[in-house]
């Protein structure tokens, strides 16, 4: 069966910066800081920069097993290497892993959009709502998630100003004293850190629909580096905003932060950061959505990806309607934290290996036929 993408669906090099950042960025950027402290303190920051640069290590190993599969993605690698029936079996966990994914960013948006702002409205209505809006982007192809992926980084990038307008009521002394905590506290705040990243592994399904895809990677770096310095960047705005009793008191710090600006015309600023953080998370869950269809698509040929997607779409639908409680938020997250890490710095590495011994194999292979 013919994989390859065909040209008319493929987008230029540069979407490859675009389609990572906004696949790392969500929900978990609006509450992660309260959870980060509990290790390292007001130290956090630093756990939060090296996983970030831990990162560009992880695609690194990603693009050398996309060098190395037949039709440059995971799906491909996973039969070449272990066969259609195993090859299959890895593609429907790594689906599994990307439907959890999808479905707990929609989920936390309609949660934080009950609390913060429609706290009359049911669940089911944001559900059916992101749920429409999700099938007529991911049903209009890679080109228009790519191009919504674009939009989900330029617009909301205009809230960062915001930033500045809190660095007056910033006290930089709760930062201080630095470097005081052990190594085993900055390995709690760089496991909590770790899902802020998470997202950009998508990119094992829809690399092959990049132009040119080896002069590519340099966006993908540019967009890990990118996201590190934002989230350096809130990391420590938030440090300097809060003391430490405080911070591990709030669920949503950013918010918290950002409901302090007011202006003559608009007393609650905070709702608009919200509304437009629907450009936000919307890129992550078509991503997501989009390579479960696509692994599903290319390892059992007789499904659909239309009634795929439509079956997918329901099952969120019906989960965000019915299981509302936070208590499942929070299994939610968990399983995709754990799932997560296991996968970016268990799996990956793992496959890497695998890759580098055939590799070795094959050349000594051609030598000796020689």
């Amino acid at each position: 069966m013919q994989t390859r993408a065909k040209e008319n669906k493929m987008v230029s090099p540069y979407f490859l910066f675009f389609l990572i950042h906004s696949s790392q960025t969500g929900i978990t950027v609006l509450k992660y800081q309260s959870k980060i402290i509990k290790g390292a303190g007001q130290d956090a920051w630093i756990s939060v920069l090296l996983i970030g640069l831990s990162m560009h290590l992880v695609f690194l190993m990603m693009i050398y097993i996309l060098k190395h599969a037949s039709e440059k993605d995971i799906i491909s690698f996973h039969t070449d290497t272990f066969g259609k029936f195993m090859g299959g079996m890895l593609n429907m966990m790594m689906v599994c892993y990307f439907l959890l994914a999808g479905l707990l960013v929609m989920h936390s948006y309609i949660d934080i959009l009950q609390i913060w702002v429609f706290e009359g409205i049911n669940a089911w209505e944001f559900s059916l709502l992101l749920c429409i809006i999700t099938y007529y982007l991911i049903a209009g192809g890679f080109r228009v998630i790519s191009g919504i992926a674009f939009w989900g980084v330029i617009i909301p990038s205009g809230l960062l100003l915001s930033a500045f307008y809190l660095l007056s009521y910033s006290e930089y002394s709760y930062l201080m004293p630095f470097f005081n905590h052990g190594i085993k506290d900055y390995i709690l705040s760089a496991k909590e850190s770790g899902p802020l990243f998470f997202g950009f592994e998508t990119m094992l399904v829809y690399f092959p629909f990049i132009k040119n895809s080896e002069k590519s990677r340099k966006w993908g770096h540019f967009a890990l580096l990118y996201t590190t310095i934002l989230y350096l960047v809130i990391t420590i705005t938030t440090f300097s905003f809060f003391t430490q009793g405080k911070l591990k008191l709030l669920t949503w710090p950013t918010l918290t932060m950002i409901k302090i600006i007011s202006f003559p015309f608009l007393e609650r600023f905070e709702f608009i950061f919200l509304f437009t953080w629907l450009l936000v998370i919307i890129p992550p869950i078509c991503l997501y959505l989009w390579a479960s269809i696509r692994a599903i698509k290319l390892t059992f040929i007789n499904i659909k990806p239309t009634w795929a997607l439509f079956f997918f779409l329901l099952c969120y639908f019906l989960y965000d309607s019915i299981l509302v409680d936070m208590y499942f938020t929070q299994v939610l997250t968990k399983l995709f934290s754990y799932s997560g890490f296991i996968f970016l710095f268990g799996y990956i590495p793992l496959l890497f290996i695998i890759a580098f011994i055939k590799t070795k194999i094959k050349n000594r292979s051609i030598r000796h036929n020689r």
